[in-house]
């Protein structure tokens, strides 16, 4: 039952981050085409996507009713990792590497978003409700 769960939260959490990624994404190369910097358009809108995927993470893909302000730190501890994760994907890769900044986002975007499943699953909403609605 618990990789049944567990299938069901990855296609959710799937499902929720390719619809915000997807139109975060777009952004990100129209902010980006307008002339505003590559790692300014990135702070911006992973602010935004910080929200909307708490929202939707909490209610809809993990089911979590822990306590609200634990909950909300253990979130924006690991998006600052997330973050930082991106960012230095981005310093490397774009500024001393010299890659397109466009293709190493849409690299980065997928590293990000894997590392933070786990670490929703295991850390942020460690006691989310099951399936069968039990908690565990």
């Amino acid at each position: 039952m618990a990789n049944w769960q567990s299938l069901i939260q990855f296609v959710r959490y799937g499902t929720l981050g390719a619809l915000t990624n997807v139109s975060g994404y777009a952004l990100y190369l129209g902010i980006t085409y307008l002339g505003v910097g590559a790692k300014l358009a990135m702070t911006v809108l992973y602010c935004v996507g910080v929200c909307i995927s708490f929202v939707g993470n909490r209610q809809w893909v993990f089911g979590s009713n822990d306590g609200m302000f634990a909950t909300t730190m253990r979130f924006l501890l690991a998006y600052a990792i997330g973050y930082l994760v991106n960012y230095a994907i981005l310093a490397v890769f774009v500024d001393r590497m010299g890659y397109n900044h466009a293709y190493v986002q849409a690299v980065s975007i997928i590293v990000v978003a894997l590392f933070l499943f786990a670490t929703f699953k295991l850390f942020v909403f460690p006691r989310a409700v099951n399936v069968n609605g039990s908690v565990g």
